[in-house]
């Protein structure tokens, strides 16, 4: 991959992923984390707070005008000012890090304007790291090898795999979705406890084509852009697609930091058109819009 612009905030923030996700694991491997209830009854925990301190620390010493947007942090209204800001997610699925399933990840993005131009995502347990420059492609990098990562397409004549989360409006979602992925020629839709997660499209063992997260009976719980801008960056250099359910891209850096209007991601550009037809013909105009 070509460094050429912005390599040093890749860089740098590959080095925070790595420091962040050592500590994770010391307090995994240690069971030794704390665990709290937030004010919205989420959990955090110190293996987070850990995390987001570090990841602070190491892209703050590199860039001290950037202000950060962060899941454990306080949202300084600094950023709206700011043409760059980072969003980071310390561990994107806590609860999967309290039962122990090894399913979390570090989210770390640059966004500029109100696009990411910057993305990394470790998984600890697996030592698993994507990471991708605006323009510039994706990398993948398994026990120190890496690579190019390209997503493997499916044929327009193929029925897509299509898959939800528990996260993102399962099991109320699943007939509906079921409905699509019928129409599209597979299988009903598979359902997951882990939120969204770039990692699934990644060969050789992908686990969908297409990752749907609509909440279809008026729930008001959207993610927020930390869960999605990371993610968003990998997958479109990596071939695919992230949009709302109408097929809009999402935008980061708002003064309410949520991602409404659902999410749809694809391993590529004719999944995507697919699945977001056949979405319009099951979902209502509300349903789409809201998300």
């Amino acid at each position: 991959m070509s460094t050429r612009e912005y390599g040093k905030e890749l860089d740098v923030a590959t080095q925070a992923a790595r420091q962040a996700g050592a500590a994770i694991l010391d307090f995994y491997n240690e069971r030794s984390a704390a665990v709290y209830e937030k004010n919205d009854g989420s959990e955090v925990t110190d293996a987070d707070l850990a995390s987001d301190r570090i990841i602070r620390e190491v892209i703050g010493d590199a860039f001290p005008g950037d202000p950060f947007l962060t899941e454990e942090g306080v949202d300084d209204e600094v950023r709206l000012a700011s043409e760059r800001v980072w969003i980071v997610d310390p561990i994107d699925g806590t609860n999967q890090f309290v039962n122990r399933t090894g399913e979390f990840e570090v989210l770390i993005a640059l966004v500029v304007g109100d696009r990411p131009v910057v993305s990394v995502i470790y998984q600890p347990t697996g030592d698993v790291l994507l990471r991708a420059i605006a323009g510039e492609g994706a990398e993948v990098e398994r026990q120190g090898r890496s690579g190019p990562l390209r997503f493997e397409s499916v044929a327009e004549s193929a029925p897509p795999r299509v898959l939800t989360s528990s996260w993102l409006g399962a099991p109320a979602n699943v007939p509906a979705l079921n409905r699509v992925s019928v129409a599209l020629g597979g299988a009903e839709t598979i359902v997951s406890n882990v939120g969204v997660s770039a990692r699934r499209f990644v060969p050789p063992q992908t686990l969908c084509d297409a990752f749907v997260g609509v909440h279809v009976d008026g729930s008001s719980r959207y993610a927020w852009e930390w869960d999605f801008a990371a993610p968003d960056l990998v997958v479109f250099e990596a071939g695919g697609v992230t949009t709302d359910l109408a097929g809009n891209l999402h935008r980061y850096n708002k003064p309410n930091p949520v991602n409404i209007g659902g999410i749809v991601m694809s391993v590529d550009p004719t999944t995507q058109r697919r699945v977001l037809h056949e979405l319009a013909s099951v979902l209502s105009p509300e349903q789409l819009q809201n998300g």
